[in-house]
């Protein structure tokens, strides 16, 4: 059984994290390999963990918008320009939180495997070129949709050591095995920054392992009930 990047017993609120960018980098340690974002929001730091490796070694998918356009149902433009901090969000069922297939927040289909390192174009090489970009901008923002904790139950060595922070910026539905228990509807991750011009950038990341045809649930759809 594969090994989590945090403990069991953590415990997790699904929701967005409005705030400032002061520093990020790769953390390479462990089996699960993250990016690390440090977030000021209105004086509260927190760490932003992004997954550019799985833990069961399943490819990372990704769809990054340079220019992204879509509002989604969180009014990106109002989050934006409002208060920093931490707010809630409801999932499953009739909740307000994204759905990488229900929402049509990007074309599904062109998400791409992007290696967490090398020679060529990475996924940690992309975000290192966008925390250098918002920290030279005092008035670009952060928002970073997933599951903030607020413990120290790292299981591996972290490179920035704060124990407040949000993780699972991913799909979180169509999974299989001992995943199975994260999925839900309308509870996905992402990341977004709002530059002082106006533009923003996107970053939605899946596993390719994930299913993306799922139920009510978020559960993988077997072919006998399509």
């Amino acid at each position: 059984m594969s090994n989590r990047f945090r403990k069991a017993t953590s415990k997790y609120v699904y929701g967005v994290l409005v705030g400032r960018i002061t520093d990020g980098q790769e953390n390479p340690h462990g089996n699960s390999p993250h990016y690390e974002i440090l977030v000021d929001a209105a004086g509260t730091p927190y760490r932003i963990a992004v997954n550019i490796q799985s833990v069961e070694g399943s490819e990372v998918l990704a769809f990054f918008d340079q220019n992204y356009s879509n509002n989604t149902k969180l009014d990106l433009g109002s989050v934006t320009v409002g208060s920093h901090g931490f707010n809630a969000l409801k999932d499953g069922p009739g909740g307000n939180g994204l759905d990488y297939l229900r929402d049509e927040l990007f074309p599904l289909d062109k998400m791409a495997p992007i290696p967490p390192d090398g020679s060529g174009i990475t996924l940690s090489a992309l975000l290192d070129a966008q925390i250098e970009r918002a920290k030279q901008d005092s008035s670009s923002v952060i928002v970073a949709v997933g599951d903030m904790f607020d413990d120290s139950q790292t299981t591996e060595e972290v490179g920035f050591a704060l124990g407040r922070g949000v993780h699972d910026i991913h799909m979180m539905q169509g999974n299989r095995g001992h995943f199975a228990e994260d999925n839900r509807i309308n509870g996905d991750g992402a990341l977004f920054v709002r530059f002082s011009g106006g533009e923003t950038i996107a970053l939605f990341v899946r596993f390719l392992s994930q299913e993306t045809n799922t139920d009510d649930h978020g559960n993988p759809k077997d072919v006998s009930d399509q």
